[in-house]
């Protein structure tokens, strides 16, 4: 009898422990289905030894004894069955489903709509393993196909900030779910840009004609579609073609004013300006507004990346610079990998067009390290792309020709990744001796650009690619053609920042008079873009047609400088260049890293000169009043030029700088000049 009263009190203490903050005599004799008088006697006698507290509330470590002795299968009962009980009485969705994680299990749809209302809170709040375990304990719960179809895609939307992986069960039940027409209809748009993404064209095809039979009244979705059909243009073109229905026209706006628009109707507005060639600064000025009023979110990611790419191709670089280092460092922040390689890619592409080789080929692998390079699906062309043209431009043929090798999915050329990937393979050619090949690269991709409705500038200048590469077989007049082709097509020089490039190519075909003339305004055109490459390329041009016109001392700033921007750029083949042809004619020519510290600026010489005195780079920042960025780029430049690996070696290099310049003074009164 004695033995039975403690079972019983036991069972009870294991039930309120269960229960926990939620416990009280009434539910604890539901859970337990006992008599109400008997559980009210029992729980006093727990509460007379002090196993609880209160009216009916467990004793922290009896709560903790309790449950750490507790067998698994009842454990696994009594959390079912306060689930139950606490989802009856209208407590919140965290409460009731903690009990239906505890149980490990679950059946019923109440319990899966429980479950996806804690879930979709988690996602908010970007704790995604949260979300992962509550959305896979709701799709076991379920057992109607068209709420697990659903649960389906908040998997793959939650796995996909982290591993957009085409092989994980959930995208296979994702799959299946779009087969038999089973994903809600919100989530199509969304499913479709999954399935491109590693190149399920049929399966996106699909959700499309779902999407179709429906359009008309889309309703609420209807800002959705637009997006979807801009984007498609602008990203899948193909897919596009198939699908004119999508066109912004059919969904009509209301009275709402562009800037207050959502974030999907503002989008697709954009790419339709920017595939309509509109001005530059209303493309730019649309692009900032959407940025600026629209958070990182799942839904406004694609958006975004559109925002930045629409500065990127308006040359606004140190916008679009500033936008993905922004971008990056919340994605960063919020552990999305995903997302991180969208804005690393994004930002390597801005980064090169800046001419800075270094940076952009760091940025460009930490968007290939990110995520393996099968999940990054057709979006691996980008990040391949500018890592294979930075190390191309750096003379780092080798590597350059490794990642070429890299297998890349079919599909991606079908989508505008293909265009940059194309041109870096040309650019690969045209740098080790292989200008045919070259042609058939560029060739390839303004064929694209010309199938896909899609021939502009700012996507890819195919033509000065084909001028650049004939120069290279030494057709002139080919060369000449292919540059003017491109000067129509923009409609002037001053148009884009490409025009410089077709007035250098015009240049190399021209009598020495005319290159002159067209090389300074190429210098003037890569000036005012932001581009130090290409800037590099013409004062080097224009140094050598100074020489070529006897104008020695012409020709001596130009080349300096192109000599110091080269350096700065990583660009070794254009100083190898340089540097075989100074002083060939008696000009003196000063070339970074001959003589160690000589191409010393008086700015980083400042820099390195507090540097070596123990100052922070924060301390150097507010006495020459310039940023902490700054300072430690002129720092990086110190280190490579002066070879010391360390601030505590720049005291020793210094002093035998400052020894160097003594002894030449000739060559102290030039970089003071520079």
């Amino acid at each position: 009898m004695r033995c039975s009263a403690e079972a019983e009190r036991l069972r009870v203490a294991r039930a309120v422990a269960v229960l926990g903050e939620a416990a009280e005599v009434g539910r604890v004799a539901a859970l337990l289905d006992a008599d109400l008088d008997e559980i009210r006697t029992l729980v006093a006698e727990l509460a007379s030894a002090g196993l609880i507290v209160g009216q009916c509330r467990p004793h922290p470590d009896m709560a903790a004894a309790v449950l750490r002795e507790l067998p698994d299968h009842e454990r696994r009962l009594l959390h079912v069955g306060a689930a139950e009980l606490l989802c009856r009485a209208g407590f919140p969705a965290n409460a009731v489903a903690r009990h239906l994680v505890e149980a490990g299990d679950a059946r019923g749809s109440w319990a899966a709509q429980v479950l996806v209302e804690v879930a979709d809170n988690a996602y908010e709040a970007d704790e995604l393993d949260s979300a992962g375990t509550h959305l896979e304990l709701a799709y076991r719960a379920s057992r109607r196909a068209d709420e697990r179809a659903a649960i389906a895609t908040r998997l793959v939307a939650v796995e996909w900030r982290i591993n957009p992986s085409s092989r994980t069960r959930n995208f296979g039940r994702l799959k299946a779910a779009l087969r038999t027409g089973r994903v809600p209809y919100a989530d199509l748009p969304m499913t479709v840009l999954h399935m491109l993404w590693h190149g399920y064209v049929l399966h996106a095809d699909h959700a499309l004609v779902r999407l179709r039979r429906d359009a008309d009244g889309a309703g609420a979705l209807a800002d959705r579609l637009a997006f979807l059909g801009a984007w498609l243009r602008y990203t899948h073109p193909v897919q596009a073609q198939r699908n004119t229905w999508l066109a912004l026209d059919r969904f009509g706006r209301d009275s709402t004013p562009p800037e207050r628009d959502s974030p999907h109707r503002q989008a697709a507005v954009l790419l339709t300006a920017l595939r309509q060639e509109r001005p530059g600064a209303e493309i730019a000025a649309a692009a900032q507004r959407i940025l600026a009023q629209h958070r990182l979110t799942p839904a406004t990611v694609e958006v975004l990346v559109a925002a930045v790419d629409c500065l990127l191709y308006t040359d606004r670089l140190d916008a679009a610079d500033a936008w993905c280092a922004s971008l990056l460092a919340e994605a960063t922040a919020r552990r999305a990998p995903t997302w991180q390689a969208l804005f690393a890619s994004a930002r390597a592409e801005t980064l090169l067009r800046k001419g800075n080789l270094v940076e952009a080929a760091g940025h460009a692998l930490i968007a290939l390290n990110l995520l393996p390079a099968e999940q990054l699906g057709v979006w691996v062309g980008r990040p391949v792309a500018v890592l294979v043209r930075a190390l191309t431009a750096q003379g780092r043929h080798a590597e350059a020709a490794a990642q070429l090798e890299r297998p890349v999915p079919r599909a991606m050329f079908e989508s505008r990744f293909a265009l940059g990937y194309l041109r870096a393979h040309g650019e690969h050619c045209v740098a080790t001796g292989r200008p045919e090949e070259a042609l058939r690269h560029f060739r390839r991709c303004g064929r694209l650009m010309d199938e896909w409705g899609m021939d502009f500038a700012g996507f890819a200048p195919w033509r000065n690619d084909l001028a650049v590469a004939s120069l290279a077989t030494g057709q002139q007049w080919q060369a000449q053609n292919f540059a003017m082709r491109h000067l129509d097509a923009i409609g002037g020089a001053e148009r884009h920042h490409s025009g410089g490039v077709s007035l250098r190519v015009l240049a190399a075909t021209s009598d020495p008079l005319r290159r002159v003339t067209l090389l300074r305004r190429a210098a003037a055109l890569a000036r005012a873009g932001g581009d130090e490459l290409e800037l590099a390329r013409v004062l080097a041009d224009l140094g050598d047609a100074y020489r070529g016109l006897g104008e020695a001392d012409r020709a001596r700033p130009p080349l300096r400088e192109a000599a110091r921007l080269a350096e700065s750029c990583g660009c070794e083949p254009l100083l190898a260049r340089l540097r075989a042809d100074a002083g060939a004619d008696g000009t003196p020519r000063e070339v970074p890293g001959a003589g160690g510290g000589e191409a010393l600026s008086p700015a980083e010489r400042r820099v390195a000169e507090l540097a070596a005195l123990g100052n922070r780079n924060r301390d150097i920042a507010e006495e020459l009043c310039i940023t902490t960025s700054t300072v430690e780029q002129h720092l990086t430049r110190v280190y490579r030029k002066l070879a010391v690996a360390r601030r505590g070696e720049l005291r020793f290099a210094l002093a035998a700088y400052t020894q160097a310049k003594s002894s030449h003074p000739e060559v102290s009164a030039r970089t003071a000049v520079g």
